[in-house]
């Protein structure tokens, strides 16, 4: 799959790119999992954020644990675990986030992310309870390709992610 329209509509949106650091290092093996679109996703920038810096793509240096980045790919998690109060749900949390891969991140209210679900679907999920999810898109290229087309978005919840995308009836 060619990432450079879905690039190019998020750069026109005022999105910051940043090109891949090493596109030559391996994917690391926890990426391997899900598909390999996904895999070249990750490396085709090295950072991918809206104006504000408040929602991201993670890249594969997130994955690698080598980006300068203040929330760590797998944050929500962390917050998720730190929330368990019995070993039960503590085994619960694990075992959600063993079958879904955040792709993004958004801090720029409540907290919220795009993930993988161990199916190939895209599925939000948000706080206070991260573990509930809706799905948002048959699979990851859907998701690209929606994010490319006039008018971006037609998910609700994806629009809400990307509202820079949606084109304005004035326009």
């Amino acid at each position: 799959m060619d990432f450079t329209t879905t690039i190019s509509a998020l750069r026109r949106a005022g999105w910051a790119f940043e090109p891949p650091l090493d596109e030559q290092r391996p994917v690391p093996r926890s990426l391997l999992a899900f598909p390999a679109a996904f895999g070249a996703w990750t490396v085709a920038f090295s950072r991918l954020a809206n104006a504000e810096d408040t929602v991201w793509f993670l890249s594969v240096e997130d994955y690698r644990g080598t980006a300068d980045a203040a929330f760590a790919w797998n944050e929500f998690e962390k917050l998720s675990l730190d929330a368990a109060v019995d070993p039960e749900q503590t085994a619960a949390v694990a075992a959600f986030w063993a079958g879904h891969l955040p792709v993004l991140l958004s801090v720029g209210g409540d907290y919220e992310y795009l993930a993988i679900r161990s199916d190939g679907r895209i599925v939000h999920g948000g706080e206070p309870e991260f573990e509930e999810t809706s799905v948002v898109a048959d699979d990851f290229e859907a998701l690209l390709t929606e994010l490319a087309e006039p008018g971006g978005p037609r998910h609700p919840l994806v629009r809400a992610l990307f509202p820079e995308l949606a084109v304005s009836p004035e326009a």
